[in-house]
């Protein structure tokens, strides 16, 4: 899902720009500082494994990669803030190996990073909402279930866009690139749902958006 300069209007590359500046400045202004201190090193572990994932990718044309996003796994363990800010960390890898060009790399975070989280925050607040909750419903509704519709709308979101770029034309995009989403949705939300439960289990203190008093399971002492 790397969209390259071509793939993308100069005009719509400004547009990114512009707009991540609210959304670094929110992230500033709300940043978990104190959680953060206390546990840089697992979110610096898992973006390490995430962009070993990220490098084993698949795609027949420019923006038509297919690689696990994560999107879905560092919200629901760090926060928006820090998901986000994890995913603006991977592009800036990839722009610094030179795989992704440094003029669409706002682009490359909104569609990678900062729409799957708000896709992800949005079906957790829904899963948060439900009465008598439990630890089930939160790992195969909050998590598996999440992370499989965050993607699979995320890479559609993506298609529109390309094909809104005027990049690729609607008939092939979803003949060559959207058909292939549920290879992506498994994946995904497995790996999702594998790293969560060992997490909960063994570390709950590094799941943000795991509570005991929400769902009855573990313990976080």
């Amino acid at each position: 899902m790397n969209l390259t300069l071509a793939l993308v209007p100069a005009a719509w590359t400004l547009i990114a720009d512009l707009l991540l500046l609210p959304v670094l400045f929110l992230i500033y202004a709300t940043f978990p500082r104190k959680w953060f201190m206390q546990n840089y090193n697992i979110f610096m572990a898992i973006c390490i494994g995430l962009m070993v994932l990220w490098m084993m990718k698949a795609g027949i044309r420019d923006g038509m990669e297919y690689h696990f996003s994560g999107a879905t796994l560092l919200t629901l363990m760090f926060g928006w803030q820090l998901a986000i800010l994890g995913i603006m960390t991977e592009i800036l890898i990839l722009v610094i190996m030179d795989v992704v060009q440094w003029q669409v790399f706002a682009v490359n975070v909104f569609l990678m990073g900062v729409i799957p989280v708000i896709i992800t925050s949005i079906i957790l607040s829904l899963v948060e909402r439900i009465q008598n909750n439990h630890f089930i419903i939160y790992f195969f509704v909050g998590a598996f279930a999440n992370a499989a519709l965050t993607i699979g709308i995320s890479v559609f979101i993506t298609s529109l866009f390309m094909v809104a770029a005027g990049a690729y034309s609607y008939d092939y995009i979803t003949y060559e690139y959207t058909p292939y989403i549920f290879l992506m949705i498994y994946p995904e939300a497995f790996l999702t749902g594998l790293v969560l439960i060992i997490m909960i289990v063994n570390f709950p203190q590094w799941v943000r958006s795991f509570d005991d008093d929400k769902y009855p399971f573990g313990s976080k002492d």
